[in-house]
């Protein structure tokens, strides 16, 4: 999903004057307004995320690829939503399934079936050098899009607060990490309807997110990288990965970290993989096996990161149940949304 833009944003006066004077515009800067449908509740279809890979001690606060994908997703629909209220047509459009599963590349490839299919590249569906496929996986569709630059800049008023689609160091600060948020300001009036500060984005944030902070739960995402740095050094791991190693140069390969196996193949930055790619990363597979170097590798993560979380735990507490909330909040807007989870 595209960039967007976060916290309280700085109204010019000139644009809050603009979109205060909104509701008069002429003719030529009118927007389309869809006509109101009539329809009973929306259906529910239950929406459960796939289950990654490996399973961390810290994923109990931490939201895994798929859970950020979803709380995403879900706060671009309640954009869309919002901006529909005040009469932009604005769709919100998938170009991915939410039940793909987004493989984990934490130590190099890391199934024999990815080794075989794709080699070091990701499935075609979300690796960014497939030109086809670059779609984002959610978008903000508007079919009728503004005529004019006076018609734009309304539109940004009512999605972002803002007219000039910039953050300020305040946003910047805010998306670090949960922070109280402010009471939503009111900036001015669209169709005899209030903006807020931080316009439709800020408000479908709250509604998803819920506390004006960021959605990477800080003390969580902290420990996951910190403890993945240290086991990187741990004894147990520098052992399986020269083991590792070994393997590889007597298959004719020579990486002294599997999180540098081919990177300088001649299709490292090509659209696919070709037929050497995928026999190296079949060795490469091989050879993790024999020296079990996922096995022994994620153990220690899981060593460092117990031990980081008993330092952490009123914090961490937090945080999960905060995660909970999220994706709580996220799952039942995508279970009333139609195609949402296709």
């Amino acid at each position: 999903m595209s960039a967007r833009p976060r916290g309280r944003f700085a109204v010019p006066a000139a644009a809050a004057a603009l979109l205060l004077a909104a509701c008069g515009t002429s003719a030529d800067h009118t927007l389309p307004v869809p006509a109101p449908t009539h329809r009973g509740p929306a259906p529910v279809t239950p929406v459960s995320l796939p289950r990654p890979l490996l399973e961390r001690p810290v994923d109990t606060a931490r939201l895994s690829l798929q859970e950020l994908a979803a709380v995403g997703r879900a706060e671009l629909i309640e954009r869309a939503a919002c901006m529909r209220r005040y009469g932009f047509d604005v769709r919100a459009r998938f170009t991915r399934s939410l039940h793909a599963t987004v493989p984990d590349r934490s130590y190099g490839v890391m199934t024999d079936a990815d080794a075989r299919r794709y080699g070091y590249h990701m499935a075609p569906d979300v690796d960014p050098r497939v030109p086809a496929n670059q779609k984002k996986q959610t978008d903000l569709v508007i079919p009728h899009p503004p005529r004019s630059a006076a018609d734009r800049r309304v539109r940004d008023l009512v999605m972002y607060g803002t007219a000039s689609g910039t953050l300020t160091e305040d946003d910047v600060q805010r998306a670090d990490g949960p922070h109280p948020p402010r009471d939503a300001e009111v900036i001015g009036t669209y169709k005899d309807r209030p903006v807020r500060a931080g316009g439709c984005a800020e408000e479908a944030r709250d509604r998803i997110v819920g506390d004006g902070g960021s959605e990477r739960n800080p003390v969580a995402m902290r420990i996951y990288v910190t403890s993945f740095q240290q086991a990187e050094q741990d004894p147990d791991v520098r052992r399986a990965v020269r083991a590792w190693s070994a393997c590889m140069a007597r298959g004719g390969y020579h990486y002294d970290s599997p999180l540098n196996a081919g990177t300088d193949l001649p299709t490292a930055q090509a659209p696919a993989a070709d037929a050497h790619e995928k026999a190296v990363a079949r060795t490469d597979m091989t050879c993790k096996d024999s020296a079990r170097l996922i096995a022994v590798w994620s153990a220690a993560e899981a060593r460092h990161e117990r031990r980081a979380m008993a330092g952490e735990k009123a914090a961490l507490a937090a945080e999960t149940a905060r995660k909970k909330r999220m994706l709580e909040r996220a799952l039942k807007v995508l279970a009333t949304t139609e195609g949402a989870a296709d």
